[in-house]
């Protein structure tokens, strides 16, 4: 669950941001995008993303914040995280900073649920 962010940096001449997340899994590239919250640097979208994850030890989560503009859409930094404290734990849950910016972070929750494995006999 991507539940917030803070203190994102403006993105604009007005000194605002209409941010959204695509979060994705880099070996299966499967992703989703959070809705843009507009005009906002501490913003809640509270949204869950479910993913099938093949390989949980080896695969990482990247989550990129975007602002979205008339023209298109600027990169605001990203996150890049191992499943591997999720996996041991069951649950995490904290405040991730963006790399490639100088302020901004992303408050995540993660939720590992193993499905079960039928073989026939």
């Amino acid at each position: 669950m991507v539940i917030f962010a803070k203190d994102l940096p403006p993105a604009d001449i007005m000194g605002k941001a209409s941010p959204y997340v695509v979060v994705q899994m880099k070996k299966t590239e499967s992703r989703n995008k959070s809705r843009v919250v507009n005009d906002s640097q501490n913003l809640v979208w509270n949204q869950t993303f479910d993913f099938a994850v093949e390989d949980g030890l080896h695969d990482m989560l990247i989550l990129e914040v975007y602002d979205h503009n008339t023209f298109g859409k600027d990169y605001m930094g990203r996150c890049i995280l191992t499943l591997t404290r999720v996996i041991l734990e069951g649950e995490y849950k904290d405040y991730i900073p963006l790399d490639g910016a100088k302020l901004g972070r992303l408050n995540l929750q993660l939720k590992w649920a193993p499905q079960p494995i039928y073989q026939d006999s």
